[in-house]
């Protein structure tokens, strides 16, 4: 379960960066990914968020990393099936354990209900305790972070700008190349001739 739910994880990723590359490889791209994620079309996400943003998350009993938050994790559906916990139809997950940088920590509870489906996606935030020392460090964070998110967005937006440039430029050399269909006839002593 754990290579599947990586690899699906890997996909989504992958989707991302269909913007950087070429059109062909796109398409080609997109008939693997299409292939590929039906296996990932069964499976939940869960998107953990802290309060302040910026803790580093762990889950409860196996503390594999998933990184700062916010960080999704997915869930394979027959997995989860198999950790059925009531008649209600919900499902059992492992809990997560937050860790800010000034060192305070804050956890959900040790086992999550999902009760919406297999295939839903959940958001969970687990909130620092505000009299915990050091919030004025991990405030101070969760602003360099914003910062950091808010530059690379600006930054993606200029690299989405300048590949629309290249697209553009692209296509007007292609009509620019593009074979010219000329036609004449002759009129008294001069030839017309009309292209398109």
């Amino acid at each position: 379960m754990i290579l599947r739910v990586r690899a699906c994880g890997f996909l989504y990723r992958l989707v991302g960066r269909l913007r950087e590359m070429g059109i062909v490889m796109r398409y080609v791209l997109v008939a693997v990914l299409g292939l590929l994620f039906s296996s990932c079309a069964t499976q939940a996400t869960m998107t953990i968020y802290s309060q302040p943003p910026g803790a580093y998350i762990t889950e409860i009993g196996t503390e594999m990393a998933l990184g700062i938050a916010p960080v999704v994790s997915y869930y394979n559906e027959s997995a989860l099936r198999a950790n059925r916990s009531d008649a209600q139809g919900c499902y059992l997950i492992k809990g997560f354990e937050a860790q800010w940088v000034s060192g305070a920590r804050a956890a959900s509870t040790e086992a999550i209900r999902l009760c919406k489906g297999t295939t839903n996606n959940y958001i969970w935030t687990i909130t620092r305790n505000s009299d915990d020392p050091g919030l004025d460090k991990d405030l101070q964070f969760a602003l360099q972070i914003q910062t950091l998110l808010t530059q690379q967005q600006q930054a993606q937006a200029a690299q989405d700008a300048a590949a629309a440039a290249l697209i553009g430029a692209f296509s007007a050399a292609q009509q620019a190349d593009a074979p010219m269909r000329c036609r004449s006839y002759s009129v008294g002593n001069t030839v017309q001739t009309n292209c398109k």
